[in-house]
């Protein structure tokens, strides 16, 4: 034991040095904003400035969990709860509003969001959801049903005065699974290959699809009702429903046709990294044609990925070494963390204090480990290890934080979707989930390998 506690710490050392080394930085961030706001000013500085210090405090965050095996996105989202909880009573309120509101940093955030989901497009294959068979499948939709239903139950208990769409949006926010954070676990622990991972990594990228189409149906009815309409009618529900079908079955088959094309003229131009500005306008264009038909703009540039890369393979120009996901890597490594220290900033520990949100939080934690434990009920066949899957379900991550965000700015009869408490209550269960999954995924596998000696 002691000898892991200085291995611990020998892994924090570099890390924490620079944590010391950038202190200063950090702790100024909202004296400068106050200064920058207080004195009416238009420039761009305290914006520029705001954006590298929450990068550089997030990937600083990223760095320390990382060192002790847990997601980088786990850091990033504790550092902007500690910026958003810590520094206030310090410096005042007014910098971390600054931050937290700012319209230029909010759309640079989206952009990180848009390119998440745009490289987790690149990488998904559809020809290996075909190959997985059915206890992916079987597995997938379980974890889908469950935490939504569980999800739904737990909002509408202990929720009764918020409105229906309310308990709805908190059960679809269980409902994805975070296939980046499943699968440099399985990696990390060198059982992908195995029959368990794949089933688990097959289940996780048929879960993200389907909750991102769960995500279209739910915003797009909170959208409908908001202005009006029949909101969570039969009728409203199969017509999202069947545009967000429509629409990816659409992206999909333009790029059998269109992916090569593209490729080929970029080829042509002979330009270093066109590529990248070919993508990302697919991504930016097809996020904006997911608005116009109703849908959330994360579906178009996930759809995007697709588009250029159905099967995963990673596509390049002949004059390019790096696939686009690599040339995207400089970019992700900038706007995605900010998305995330952003999102850690609008939780309100003081809001988990109230025990009504804090018991809202435990029962959120229940029922997203409740519900992805029932996947191991889909697997088919003997020999695997259900409980290794089901854990392998469990953590949101990214994607949890994706749909809570979407959710805390969509507006019903004049307030959030999702208020503060709540809010935070979920981001609590983002964060419990993520911890949780490669623990308890090491556990079970080296319980399976001890059961089998």
């Amino acid at each position: 034991m002691r000898t892991r506690t200085v291995n611990i710490r020998r892994r924090l050392r570099p890390a924490l040095l620079l944590l010391t080394r950038v202190g200063i930085l950090l702790l100024g961030i909202p004296a400068v904003a106050w200064a920058a706001t207080a004195g009416d000013q238009s420039g761009s500085g305290p914006i520029l400035f705001g954006l590298a210090a929450l990068v550089v405090a997030a990937k600083i965050g990223g760095l320390l969990v990382e060192r002790l095996g847990q997601p980088a996105v786990l850091g990033e989202l504790l550092v902007g709860i500690g910026l958003g909880n810590l520094l206030p009573p310090l410096f005042g309120s007014t910098g971390i509003a600054f931050v937290r509101s700012d319209p230029t940093l909010l759309v640079l955030a989206e952009m990180g969001v848009l390119i998440l989901l745009f490289d987790v497009g690149l990488e998904a294959d559809l020809r290996a959801l075909v190959r997985v068979g059915w206890s992916s499948l079987a597995v997938a939709l379980i974890g889908i049903a469950a935490p939504l239903l569980l999800g739904w139950g737990a909002a509408r208990w202990l929720l009764p005065d918020s409105p229906s769409l309310t308990h709805i949006f908190v059960g679809a926010t269980l409902s994805a699974t975070s296939v980046g954070i499943t699968a440099r676990v399985l990696r990390d622990l060198g059982v992908t290959q195995r029959r368990e991972g794949q089933i688990i990594l097959g289940a996780a990228v048929i879960d993200d699809v389907l909750g991102l189409v769960v995500l279209a149906v739910v915003s797009g009815a909170v959208a409908a009702e908001a202005t009006g309409g029949p909101g969570l009618s039969v009728l409203a529900v199969g017509g999202i429903l069947t545009r967000a079908i429509v629409f990816l079955g659409v992206t999909v088959g333009l790029g059998h046709l269109l992916s090569g094309p593209i490729i080929r003229l970029a080829a042509r131009t002979g330009q270093h990294g066109i590529l990248l500005v070919f993508g990302l306008a697919l991504c930016f264009t097809l996020a904006f044609a997911a608005e116009l038909v109703g849908l959330a703009d994360i579906i178009g540039a996930f759809a995007a990925g697709l588009m250029l890369d159905p099967f995963g393979q990673g596509v390049r120009t002949r004059q390019e070494e790096a696939t686009l996901s690599e040339l995207m890597h400089p970019l992700s490594s900038l706007f995605v963390p900010l998305f995330f220290v952003l999102m850690g900033i609008k939780v309100s520990l003081g809001s988990l204090g109230s025990p009504s949100i804090l018991l809202l939080g435990a029962a959120l934690i229940l029922c997203a480990i409740a519900g992805k434990l029932a996947c191991a009920l889909g697997v088919v066949g003997r020999g695997v290890n259900r409980l290794a899957v089901g854990i392998g379900m469990i953590p949101r991550g990214e994607v949890g934080l994706i749909f809570a965000g979407i959710g805390a700015g969509l507006r019903l009869r004049g307030e959030p979707v999702l208020t503060q408490g709540i809010f935070s209550a979920i981001v609590l269960m983002v964060l419990v989930t993520t911890l949780l999954a490669p623990v308890g995924l090491r556990w079970a596998f080296r319980r399976a390998s001890s059961l089998s000696e």
